[in-house]
């Protein structure tokens, strides 16, 4: 029996490895998302490929591995360094390619799979617990887990092993084929401004996923006039020119979680609009958003409901009844949902009973000040303090919005 599990193992890793799809009624990345366990993650990549990576972290340059997930191996993936702030190299934040080099090739039904290094959250889960409430309010959100991982054997430290939003998860959440799909890339401060006729500045900031081959007119002609229609000073028609290019429904409750979660850094961010991904339905031309890079939620306590006003959108929508009352409708549920048995709190405590001996003794993220003075990692009580910090939040924040939710009823 034991001979017959192993042939069945090694079977499904050719498949997979093949760019075949995961059994029938297995999601994308089949097992790895469950946030229920800790998996095991390796890379396996020559030093001097390594070193490369290291010296160069900088840089968007890919290196080629084979990276075994759970003990399934994949070959010869391609490896870069990513994140923003986030970039280092000692603790390396990843995103791993497994088509680059072999067309075709997928782990699990997944094209690639980001290895956050949770460097910029102090208690390594909120990313999780907010891709998590998202997708309890019905939302699209990337699924998201927790591993230990290796590079040639060498640990590296507790990561994030993250969906990435690319073709495939839009399709797998929307289920429509052929829509076009945005990376947005934070520029400058941009609170929904009409950018202008021109489509260069629209260029800069949304990235396409998808049909990258058509013409800029076809790509963002229809961003370029959604942005108009959301800055038309005539209020008579605001709504209906708005709402022939947006999906108000999804976008309003959408931003209502957001809200519940006290963000610093979304569409509602303090410095503009920011880690979302805009998606365009080939079927209505309506646009929708996907959330990305979330571990700057749980941050604000008692921030109200008209946090973000700011942003031309959320303002020009929160002044008609009829759709603040769908904004104010997902602030509602969600804090109520949060309330109901705890589960907030419920599932942060579950998150950090996963893995609180991992994190602490993650000596690339934490240092003990007693033992190593200077260095730029944060000291072990910088943890427990933003541990229960979020603990508090979960108590506090449902409640502290259902009464300001009541002032705009």
């Amino acid at each position: 029996m034991a001979l017959l599990r192993t042939a069945a193992a090694v079977l499904c890793v050719v498949m997979w490895g093949q760019g075949l799809p995961p059994p029938p009624g297995q999601p994308a990345g089949g097992n790895l998302f469950n946030d229920t366990q800790l998996h095991d993650v390796r890379l396996f990549m020559n030093s001097k490929d390594l070193a490369i990576l290291r010296a160069r972290y900088q840089e968007s340059i890919n290196m080629p591995a084979d990276i075994m997930i759970d003990n399934t191996r994949v070959r010869n993936v391609a490896v870069r360094v990513r994140g923003t702030g986030s970039r280092r190299p000692d603790k390396m934040g990843l995103r791993i390619d497994f088509d680059h080099y072999t067309k075709g090739q997928q782990y699990n039904g997944l094209a690639s799979l980001v290895l956050d290094n949770l460097w910029q959250d102090e208690t390594m889960i909120r990313e999780v617990v907010a891709m998590n409430v998202f997708r309890r309010m019905g939302q699209a959100a990337p699924h998201e887990s927790f591993g230990r991982f290796f590079i040639n054997n060498q640990y590296q430290g507790l990561y994030g092993l993250v969906e990435e939003i690319d073709p495939g998860f839009a399709e797998r959440s929307t289920g429509e084929t052929d829509g076009y799909l945005y990376e947005y890339h934070y520029n400058f401060a941009w609170h929904a401004e009409d950018l202008g006729p021109g489509l260069d500045t629209y260029k800069i900031i949304f990235e396409p996923r998808t049909r990258e081959l058509e013409t800029d007119e076809q790509l963002y002609g229809p961003i370029r006039d959604l942005f108009h229609a959301v800055n038309d000073p005539d209020d008579n028609i605001w709504a209906d020119a708005v709402g022939q290019r947006l999906d108000f429904t999804q976008i309003l409750s959408f931003l209502g979680i957001e809200q519940f979660l006290g963000e610093a850094d979304g569409f509602l961010g303090s410095f503009g609009m920011n880690n979302f991904y805009l998606y365009r339905s080939p079927v209505t031309n309506k646009h929708r958003i996907f959330p990305w890079d979330r571990d700057l939620a749980l941050r604000f306590v008692d921030t109200g409901v008209d946090r973000g006003l700011e942003n031309i959108l959320f303002q020009r929508a929160f002044d008609r009844p009829e759709l603040r009352a769908i904004y104010l409708d997902s602030v509602e549920a969600t804090s109520l949902v949060a309330m109901d048995g705890d589960w907030l709190l419920n599932e942060i405590n579950r998150l950090l009973a996963l893995i609180d001996t991992l994190a602490r003794e993650d000596t690339l993220r934490y240092q003990d000040v007693r033992f190593n003075p200077g260095g730029d990692q944060i000291d072990i009580a910088k943890y427990e303090e933003q541990v229960a910090f979020i603990q508090n939040l979960a108590i506090v924040r449902p409640g502290f919005l259902l009464n300001d939710v009541t002032r705009f009823r």
